[in-house]
């Protein structure tokens, strides 16, 4: 069992050091704190868990991917808001998609005087949120599947989602249909890909074909447009991409190429990104209540906080609903 002797040597620092990054207490330099935690990470120490007291910090800690575009950043304004209007502070840090730095920052969560902490997405896995609960710490997963933990959580139904647009699609006609995926692993894209061939499954003239595709950027979907047509050529009449940036990136690409929107080829994007009724053509979308999903985690987490008595977990499943504009056609 790793002990905190075995840290402070592996880190070249005291004992002492240590147990200040631990409890946030003490004056460390950015650079010994960062190499302690790495070192705590990478040995996979946990000290002693030991239950919180009953009063509160008032204090929420929050773990994004990232703030690029609109959906984590509306997610967060849903926490801050319900959070400040019921006397909170908001502790705000990114792990841009490394599973390292969501380790780094959820170790020193748990050495802040936080009340609770609402994770989006989590790349790691999800036991390493074990420790926050048996130590008293409230934990909420916001747009992320909590399978096996003791904890709430808030998301939509992806799978259901996709479904419905490939319901959408074969109702105006198109019967191929490819799919911009995003970054492999992400239980978003792997929930979509679910819904889309369960409506291939059941509709045996629908023709689900799927792109590689490195992420979730407008560079993405341009590049995997690009690869896809030196491969493939157009050989379906609508694309559905992951998000609303996937879907710009896809349709610049195609204008390079000379392929009309939706003339030629239609495409649907996931999100309603603020940008989305200003491309041209405006971009057909699925909406998501991304303030209220971060809304409601912050609304779970304090409850939580407030409760006198245990209480069963909920995992709450907002609605989507499709936005239809200009850029698909019927055939």
């Amino acid at each position: 069992m790793v002990t905190i002797k075995d840290v402070a040597a592996e880190a070249e620092v005291s004992i002492a050091t240590v147990s200040r990054v631990l409890n946030g207490s003490g004056y460390v330099s950015e650079d010994t704190k960062l190499r302690v935690l790495r070192v705590i990470n990478r040995l996979n120490y946990h000290p002693m868990p030991s239950i919180r007291k009953k009063s509160l910090y008032r204090t929420l800690g929050v773990l994004l991917p990232n703030t690029m575009g609109n959906h984590y950043g509306e997610i967060f304004m849903g926490v801050e808001d319900y959070a400040h209007k019921n006397g909170f502070n908001v502790m705000l840090a990114m792990a841009r998609e490394m599973v390292s730095r969501e380790q780094e920052i959820l170790n020193e969560y748990f050495q802040r005087k936080v009340d609770g902490v609402i994770v989006a997405t989590l790349h790691s896995d999800e036991h390493m949120l074990n420790r926050f609960i048996e130590s008293g710490i409230v934990v909420v997963a916001v747009d992320s599947p909590i399978r096996e933990i003791k904890a709430d959580s808030v998301n939509i139904d992806n799978s259901f989602a996709a479904y419905n647009v490939a319901k959408f699609l074969y109702e105006k006609g198109h019967r191929r249909v490819l799919f911009l995926p995003g970054q492999e692993g992400v239980h978003a894209s792997k929930d979509r890909l679910k819904g889309l061939r369960k409506f291939a499954s059941r509709t045996s003239d629908f023709d689900l074909k799927v792109a590689r595709i490195g992420g979730f950027e407008p560079h993405h979907g341009q590049e995997a447009i690009r690869d896809y047509l030196r491969d493939f050529g157009i050989d379906f009449t609508a694309i559905f991409a992951v998000n609303d940036h996937v879907a710009m990136g896809a349709m610049q690409e195609l204008h390079k190429n000379g392929v009309r929107v939706p003339d030629d080829v239609s495409v649907i994007g996931f999100d309603d990104s603020v940008h989305a009724p200003y491309t041209i053509p405006a971009l057909t979308t699925v909406s998501q209540p991304r303030i209220e999903m971060g809304s409601a985690a912050a609304q779970l987490l304090i409850e939580r906080l407030r409760l006198t008595q245990k209480r069963v977990f909920r995992n709450i499943v907002l609605p989507t609903a499709l936005v239809e504009r200009d850029s698909v056609k019927a055939i």
